[in-house]
């Protein structure tokens, strides 16, 4: 191409395509020089004859004193009249009116000009779909899309109608992501050429799709580019001009922006374009109490609070929504978020209350639905599940947290295997080497809180005594229900010392700090290994209260005691507690206490059985965020554990224990870690180190 050749526009404007057919004209004289005033936001068509194309939507002349007759009047008035009135948001009406006139416009023009009225319907059905809740809210998009499909079968493949082409191009990114179906919208966006001026508002409905569909790199570069565009001199007077609807604002693109960051766990570039929002805003003294302005301020500080929380200072943070909700009580935004916050602490049942308090005063408010749906999955409040997924059903495909909200609805509707293996070499005292696998196979949910499950344990070991095997299946039913959580199963082990029984747990949640469960296995499967191969068997039971103040500090009391066939009884208590002591957007430090008391009756058995036994060890995790991509990460954890173990008889000695886990989280909840431990420990006297390897899956599918 020609170093001069005008850019192709995805957004174009109201000028005739460069090399177009030039439609048949009469004589007429030379038209008036165009107005040349610099700051014109009057939109309209490079006008015949002039040798430069200034840009993508040349300023029309100054306005006529008096309309002129459109169907009379000469090439040139008719011409700039009709871009100017198309590319001011009366496309429909230019178009009529070109037609009437095929002595002034060129086929490429009509296409131009219904590109144009696409456009305007685009941006009318997202103002629609944006204000309505209904199951048709989408039927202005539908129809604006409908006439794209149409526009491009009926235009020729020929290189003039490329750019109209282009231009299309963005429009129904627009549409596509205004009706939530950001596949479609993101492959439309690729279509475009990437030297193409693209208009602000397709870029901003690419970057929402990006990071709809957890591709925040990609919504970053778009975001990034959009903002440059929005404070560049204006290029597409017809995207920058007047036009039907609302038009995407700078605050907005940064709020993408910003969001782009976090969900790629870039905290300081966040934070950053957080400084940049309230760097833009006006003096608040200029501020009225009404206006995009007021809304702008309010925008500002509730994503500094969610920053607060994202960053760790989650007291701050949710002492900062506070704050505004006084402010302003009736926002949904802000009363979202704070619900939100709440219930990211480990305090779902709270937060239902808020989100039903909040819906009272904003019953059309999706996030605060959506929000709802979320907090009572993880209450086990199905019911309120249910009810959220019909509410919503696939009305609100556009929204981000309805988006969270159907994952994780469709991943408890799921059948789910979960899986633990681990393998340990060294610790003689109890096995040389031991292999072992606890496996479920959940079905699907019915009646909304009943899953039956199948189990199967399997483990080997090599010890002094021999070498050992032990399976065991069974087959049961797990209700949960609100605060409750039963589970039931009858179990079956192999080989010659197989025997029937069952297994059974029940939890109850007091409120959402308070936890009380309990537990019976009559063939337990936690006996030492060298018991099993005695040809000895047993029976457990377990209780434990817990107090989770939040995702931050907990401690847990428990209590089991098991009795062996061969008359031993076997009596544990254990009190953990655990504190966070650091906290950032990537990384974090927790520091646990473990106390821990056994006992025996029997002193003479062929398996590890100290008479009495004392343990105290103190733990630090810290949790690194290697890589996040949107609902994606992968964590790495470090633990080194310290302390004393006395057994009586054998004294006191030092007992020490360092730990390296992967975790990831994959879409559709899927989760897999692994990793290695190495431990130190006496028994008996006896120091044995032993080197362990583990893995875990979760797999909704």
């Amino acid at each position: 191409a020609p170093p001069n050749a005008p850019t192709q526009t995805a957004q174009a404007s109201g000028t005739p395509m460069p090399g177009s057919p030039a439609p048949v004209t009469p004589t007429q004289s030379s038209p008036p020089a165009p107005s040349a005033t610099p700051n014109s936001q009057t939109p309209g068509a490079q006008l015949p004859g002039e040798p430069t194309q200034r840009s993508q939507g040349p300023d029309v002349e100054a306005p006529n004193a008096q309309a002129p007759n459109l169907r009379t009047a000469d090439v040139p008035t008719v011409r700039n009249d009709v871009f100017g009135l198309a590319a001011s948001g009366g496309a429909i009406k230019a178009l009529e009116e070109a037609k009437a006139r095929p002595d002034a416009f060129s086929a490429v023009d009509v296409a131009q000009l219904e590109e144009l009225s696409i456009r305007q319907q685009v941006r009318g059905g997202r103002d629609k779909s944006r204000s309505m809740t209904s199951a048709d809210r989408f039927d202005g998009i539908d129809s604006a899309l409908r006439a794209a499909d149409d526009l491009d079968k009926r235009m020729p493949a020929t290189p003039e109608y490329s750019p109209v082409r282009t231009a299309l191009a963005g429009d129904r990114t627009v549409a596509y992501a205004a009706r939530g179906d950001m596949t479609k919208a993101v492959t439309t966006f690729e279509t475009i050429p990437p030297d193409a001026e693209i208009s602000i508002d397709a870029l901003a409905a690419v970057g929402d799709a990006y990071l709809y569909l957890s591709e925040p790199a990609k919504a970053n570069v778009v975001y990034q580019r959009a903002l440059k565009q929005a404070t560049a001199a204006p290029t597409d007077r017809a995207t920058r001009g007047f036009q039907y609807g609302a038009r995407t604002r700078a605050i907005e693109l940064r709020e993408g922006l910003f969001w782009s960051y976090v969900d790629q766990g870039r905290a300081a570039e966040a934070k950053q374009v957080l400084d940049d929002i309230g760097k833009s805003l006006p003096p608040a003294k200029e501020v009225r109490n009404y206006g995009p302005e007021e809304s702008d301020f309010l925008r500002y500080y509730r994503l500094r609070a969610q920053y607060l929380i994202y960053t760790g200072h989650v007291d701050e943070g949710i002492a900062a929504l506070e704050q505004l909700e006084q402010q302003v009580p009736f926002n949904a935004e802000v009363r979202a978020a704070h619900a939100d916050a709440v219930s990211g602490q480990s305090h779902p049942r709270q937060a239902i209350a808020m989100y039903r308090a909040s819906l009272t005063d904003h019953p059309d408010s999706v996030e605060m639905l959506a929000g709802l749906g979320r907090a009572a999955l993880v209450a086990d409040d199905y019911a309120t599940a249910k009810y959220v997924d019909q509410t919503v059903d696939n009305v609100f495909p556009d929204s981000g947290a309805v988006r969270g909200f159907k994952r994780d609805y469709k991943a408890y509707r799921s059948p789910v295997f979960t899986t633990d293996l681990s393998y340990e070499h060294g610790n003689s005292a109890l096995a040389d080497n031991s292999f072992t696998s606890d496996s479920y196979v959940y079905s699907q949910p019915f009646g909304d809180n009943w899953r039956v499950f199948s189990h199967t344990f399997f483990g080997y070991a090599q010890t002094d005594s021999g070498n050992i095997k032990r399976t065991r299946t069974g087959v049961g039913g797990d209700y949960r229900h609100g605060p409750l959580t039963v589970q039931g199963e009858v179990t079956r082990s192999f080989g010659s010392d197989g025997r029937t029984g069952g297994r059974g747990s029940i939890a109850y949640a007091l409120n959402d700090y308070w936890t009380v469960s309990a537990g019976l296995d009559t063939n337990d499967n936690s006996l030492p290994w060298k018991a099993y191969a005695a040809h000895i068997w047993g029976r457990s039971a377990n209780v434990s209260v817990v107090y989770r103040q939040n995702d931050r500090r907990e401690v847990k009391l428990s209590y089991g005691v098991s009795r062996y066939s061969d008359s031993n009884l076997h009596q544990e208590i254990t009190a953990t507690a655990t504190q966070r002591v650091y906290t950032s957007a990537n990384q974090l430090v927790n520091v646990s206490l473990d106390l821990g008391t056994d006992s025996n009756t029997r002193n003479d058995a062929p398996y590890f059985s100290p008479g009495r036994d004392y343990a105290a060890a103190s733990t630090v995790m810290h949790q690194l965020t290697l890589w996040k991509k949107g609902d994606m990460s992968l964590q790495q954890r470090l633990s080194a554990s310290g302390g004393v173990y006395n057994e009586r008889g054998f004294g006191s000695s030092p007992l020490w224990s360092a730990r390296l886990e992967h975790a990831w989280t994959f879409k559709h909840d899927i989760t897999l870690s692994y990793g290695i431990e190495v431990s130190s420990h006496a028994y008996d006297g006896q120091r044995e180190r032993s080197e362990t390897g583990f893995l875990s899956v979760n797999l909704p599918f």
